[in-house]
């Protein structure tokens, strides 16, 4: 297409460049938009990531009353730890050699065929079974040993217990912080079972527990070595909690108690309340990295209306309606199809426009036909009917140069209708 044809349909010819300050300062605009978009999908794999239980004693929770110090600073001393809130797991894990079964809490949560089931995967090797306070439940798992619930409403233990046993493990330990419960032997001298950090104070050595013969084993820490699984009892949580695993000797009590094996299994058992889940719904079928994306496109679809923008400026206000001469809608398509190159369709769209202004010059019908109009033309302006048909009808444009003469044709016709 020539130049003079595109000035002529587009009005003006543009040869502005756009300075390369301006392109620098574009261009930072969508930098910045760069960094809040990374800024947007760190802080969103940050926020969807796998949330931890907030339940306490689990495994798996950094709040005070969790368990996850303990759980980490055994796999730092290269003990073998597996978590699990599923049973069948438990149990797996468990019938493996030299294993060590931690239930730190929800002892409640087990019927007695649970309890008989960890216990049989336990016998299998000789391993051993640690529980963290099981409160009244301890007569679930043995009836060897019992909770001493009975002391004197005037006991006030002291804040810390001393080891008073011969344990190695307790007196390396030395004392550790003082629980709320204290467990004892149920017959006095019962081979096997060994008792240490008892309550010491006024009036805690007045035991009238009916279960609890006078002068048996009492402690918060109880091991029984003679029943059919090796079983100690911790009878303090806060020992192996985020928040006290650090003070006095909690740390190591806890810590050279479970890594005496090389596997330590940590089963924190549910209640069947805690296992009823909701029907799913539609959001719980979209995967979570769909979710992402739609959030890391919102700042995107922000940032990008903010650029695009600033481009068209204030809205210009004009009354309604709008008329647009016809004549304009014919040069515009005529212009559309010139930078398009389309020579033929714009050929055709200006034919059309000329006959129809010449028609109406000639006060010829709007349903006059091509060879009426031409015929009338050849009349008014005696020139050769064959030329104005080849004009206005059969001549085809197949360059710049060839449409531009046929335009210009078409004009010099047009001008000498009266």
């Amino acid at each position: 297409m020539s130049a003079q044809l595109d000035v002529a349909a587009r009005g003006t010819r543009s040869t502005t460049r756009i300075p390369l300050r301006t392109r620098l300062r574009s261009a930072s605009v969508w930098i910045v938009a760069a960094f809040v978009v990374l800024i947007t999908v760190i802080a969103l794999v940050l926020l969807t990531g796998d949330d931890e239980s907030e339940e306490p004693l689990h495994y798996d929770s950094t709040a005070r009353t969790g368990t996850k110090a303990l759980v980490e600073t055994l796999r730092d001393h290269d003990v073998d730890v597996t978590t699990t809130e599923d049973q069948e797991q438990a149990r797996t894990a468990a019938a493996q050699p030299d294993t060590t079964l931690l239930i730190p809490t929800n002892t409640g949560a087990l019927s007695p065929g649970d309890i008989a089931g960890l216990q049989y995967a336990l016998r299998t090797h000789g391993n051993r079974l640690v529980l963290v306070d099981p409160g009244p439940t301890i007569t679930e798992f043995t009836d060897r040993i019992t909770v001493n619930d009975n002391l004197s409403p005037l006991a006030d233990p002291e804040a810390t217990s001393p080891p008073a046993c011969a344990s190695p493990i307790a007196r390396s330990a030395g004392a550790v912080t003082t629980g709320d419960v204290e467990y004892a032997e149920t017959k006095k001298n019962t081979d096997g079972i060994a008792a240490c950090f008892p309550f010491t104070g006024p009036g805690v050595d007045e035991i009238d527990n009916a279960e609890v013969a006078p002068g048996s084993a009492r402690g918060q820490v109880v091991t029984d070595s003679g029943g059919s699984v090796p079983l100690t009892v911790l009878g303090n949580p806060a020992w192996v909690t985020n928040e006290h695993i650090d003070e006095e000797g909690n740390a190591s009590l806890v810590l050279s108690q479970l890594s005496q094996t090389q596997n330590v299994v940590v089963y924190h058992p549910t209640f069947d309340g805690s296992d009823e889940q909701s029907p799913p719904t539609t959001i719980d079928f979209v995967p979570d990295w769909f979710l992402a994306g739609v959030l890391w496109l919102i700042p995107c679809v922000l940032v990008l209306l903010l650029v695009i923008g600033r481009r068209f400026g204030p809205l210009a206000i004009e009354q309604l309606p709008v008329i647009v001469p016809a004549v304009e809608t014919v040069h515009g398509r005529a212009a559309l199809s010139s930078r398009s190159h389309d020579r033929d369709g714009a050929l055709h769209t200006l034919r059309t426009g000329a006959l129809l202004r010449i028609a109406k010059r000639l006060s010829l019908s709007p349903d006059a036909r091509t060879p009426d109009i031409i015929a009338r033309i050849a009349a008014t302006t005696g020139a050769d009917p064959g030329y104005l048909h080849h004009v206005f009808v059969t001549a085809s444009a197949h360059t710049d140069t060839e449409l531009t003469e046929l335009v210009h044709q078409l004009t010099q016709i047009e001008s000498e209708i009266p």
